[in-house]
């Protein structure tokens, strides 16, 4: 507009900071209002206003934490209180505020010193984040399968003053890998299926584009026994449930189209949006409910700064031009390490052979071919890997486990 247009210049160097990520066909956007989250505050060094969390709904406790944010607030400096603060004292919220002064003074001055285009800061690692964001009251508590990064969280417990949460974080010992303890990998393909089954039979059905995300709600095999309305209302009743969830799990955001089944009961209606809501309550993630649009539809706006599951894990389909998608590199890479740990963990072979797609064998290079150093070693095996761009992108061949002097020869023959 003319209004940014008259208060900058050709050449002007500008410091901002990326608010939504790219997401085609959309670029980047920027803002010049900087923002640093901590735990318990968010610093907004170029504004002056006190903001507080909207999930803190209690009028007392917001007043409670209004006076004592005003206390400590910084002169020309502008604060949010996140609702992680709820039933905080000062001391909670210095320690955040002295984290979060000394991290802007560092990208100021790094700024003061560096020519434009440069990357000043950029946000702190998943273990910070997820101190910052996720260890809440209601985490019992959070397994980290590295040693070094259990130390690390340890690190930050003590570097914000939070040493008191340092038993809720433990170090997996166990030989089974954690994401197959957990089921993780499961839960990660279930988040990626277009359909969703319910616990009564029915299922979900995820249709996600550019423009807004659609998801049908059917009874499947659930048809009850007489009475249909009770039919139609437990199962939209369980979808209203899970599509928490998997908008949580999937991190989809925009607009959301929900085509529940039809009922004709405006009290059942009101039951299904009332667990619709409950359910996107346990959502960090900000949502809004549009209940019934004139075509009988749910309709919600979740907000979108990042890509979601599906664009994260997954990359334009090679094979048919972009009309599907399959898991990128990087993932089937991913899943090749914990492949062959589960082979190390269970066989007592002396030597494995993998075959696998040529830009997965390259994705397995640097830190990953590290890993498999040290899954050799703790395996006491020898493992071989070979690509071809005969195997499909996404396929981990298991050609041979056996014998190293038998491996050998097997693996020449596939050369």
């Amino acid at each position: 507009s003319q209004a940014v247009l008259d208060k900058i210049k050709v050449g002007q160097e500008i410091m901002v900071q990326v608010v939504k990520e790219a997401i085609t066909p959309k670029g980047a956007r920027v803002t010049t209002n900087i923002s640093l989250p901590g735990r318990y505050l968010v610093l907004m060094p170029t504004s002056t206003n006190l903001g507080i969390s909207n999930r803190i709904e209690e009028e007392k406790e917001r007043e409670r934490l209004k006076k004592i944010i005003q206390q400590i607030k910084p002169k020309n400096t502008g604060l949010i209180i996140r609702t992680a603060a709820w039933g905080k004292e000062s001391e909670d919220f210095l320690s955040d505020l002295d984290f979060l002064t000394r991290l802007w003074n560092k990208i100021k001055n790094r700024g003061k010193n560096e020519k434009a285009p440069m990357l000043l800061h950029e946000d702190l690692t998943l273990t910070y984040r997820v101190i910052r964001d996720l260890l809440t009251e209601e985490v019992e508590e959070i397994l980290i399968n590295s040693e070094n990064e259990y130390k690390n969280m340890l690190k930050f417990l003590k570097t914000l003053s939070l040493s008191e949460l340092e038993p809720r974080v433990s170090l997996y010992k166990e030989e089974k890998p954690i994401f197959e303890e957990y089921n993780i990998e499961k839960e990660i393909n279930k988040a990626l299926q277009k359909k969703i089954w319910l616990k009564c039979g029915g299922y979900l059905v995820f249709d996600q584009a550019e423009a807004l995300t659609v998801i049908d709600v059917n009874t499947g095999k659930f048809v009850g026994k007489k009475d249909m309305r009770k039919t139609i209302l437990k199962t939209n009743l369980q979808a209203a449930e899970e599509i928490g969830l998997q908008l949580r799990l999937r991190d989809i955001g925009g607009i959301i189209i929900i085509d529940f089944i039809d009922m004709d009961s405006q009290e059942d209606i009101e039951k299904v949006i009332k667990k619709l809501e409950e359910s996107l309550k346990k959502d960090k993630t900000k949502s809004n409910i549009i209940q019934n649009t004139e075509l009988g539809l749910v309709e919600l706006t979740r907000k979108r700064s990042r890509r979601d599951l599906e664009n994260m894990l997954r990359t334009t389909c090679p094979y048919c031009s972009g009309t599907a998608r399959v898991l990128s590199a990087e993932t089937v890479g991913n899943m090749v390490l914990r492949k062959l740990e589960e082979l190390c963990n269970t066989s007592r072979a002396e030597a494995v052979l993998l075959a696998v797609h040529p830009k997965v064998e390259e994705n397995l290079s640097g830190a990953k071919m590290l890993l498999i150093k040290q899954l050799e070693k703790k395996g006491r095996k020898t493992i071989y890997i070979k690509s071809s761009k005969n195997i499909h992108i996404e396929k981990i061949d298991v050609v041979a486990v056996g014998r190293l002097k038998e491996i050998k020869k097997i693996k020449q023959m596939f050369n």
